[in-house]
């Protein structure tokens, strides 16, 4: 299957997508959805996260001592990829190199994008962020304000990596996380509804696989904290990614 070429240069071609918008507006119940067309509203932030990403960094460039492989396709984000031991496997024949930090939340790959990112001169990527960012505690975001951050990470992307086609993966709704399921949700919606506006950027679906044929979260496709994927779930996750990227890669 022929790939697709990608636009190139920074700018992003938006498609109209009124009615979509205004469905996802009347479903999210909030005024920031118009961030899904405009970007990010100002002075969007993102929750308190601990990792230290200069050292995580730097181990990913120790990984590639003869230089960062170009027109790659990457993988990035938190735990959901980093925990993701056979993605290689599971995304050939395409070649892909993992990324993926635990703990990570989308203010951490925001600030680390020029030296995370742009050396490969990527040609996709795969993009986890914002599961951490809806945590539930005190310093967690709202799924809008997930979004606007979310947004705003997507559009640094765009600029960072000029060449690529990005892949965002939709945040998995987990049994340790149940209690803020409905924000998550609305976090999804309005990202799918921004990937709508921008040609580059295509949405990939992934938490229905997740769920039980009642649509509630199965418990037996994680492991015992409740919140990362078990055997079972990655093969459901990497099933739901595969469906996506492989006929528009290949």
């Amino acid at each position: 299957m022929t790939r697709a070429t990608p636009p190139t240069g920074g700018g992003r071609r938006r498609r109209p997508v009124l009615l979509g918008l205004l469905g996802v507006l009347l479903i999210a119940g909030v005024v920031g959805v118009v961030v899904a067309v405009t970007g990010p509203r100002d002075g969007a932030t993102s929750s308190r996260s601990t990792v230290d990403m200069e050292e995580r960094v730097a181990a990913i460039a120790e990984r590639f001592p003869d230089g960062y492989p170009q027109h790659s396709i990457l993988l990035t984000g938190s735990s959901s990829f980093g925990r993701w031991t056979t993605s290689k496997e599971d995304l050939r024949p395409l070649e892909t190199y993992n990324l993926g930090i635990g703990g990570t939340t989308v203010a951490d790959h925001l600030a680390h994008l020029d030296s995370m990112i742009a050396p490969f001169d990527p040609r996709a990527v795969l993009v986890y962020v914002g599961a951490n960012d809806i945590s539930g505690d005190a310093d967690g975001l709202s799924g809008a304000e997930t979004a606007d951050a979310v947004i705003e990470y997507l559009g640094r992307l765009e600029e960072v990596a000029p060449d690529a086609e990005v892949f965002y993966v939709e945040i998995a709704e987990t049994p340790a996380r149940e209690a803020v399921r409905e924000e998550v949700g609305t976090a999804n919606d309005l990202i799918r509804a921004y990937a709508d506006t921008d040609d580059r950027v295509v949405f990939v679906p992934t938490a229905e696989a997740l769920l039980t044929p009642d649509g509630a979260i199965d418990p037996s496709l994680f492991v015992g904290d409740g919140l990362h994927f078990d055997d079972a779930g990655y093969d459901r996750f990497a099933e739901a990614i595969r469906s996506v990227v492989l006929p528009a890669l290949e």
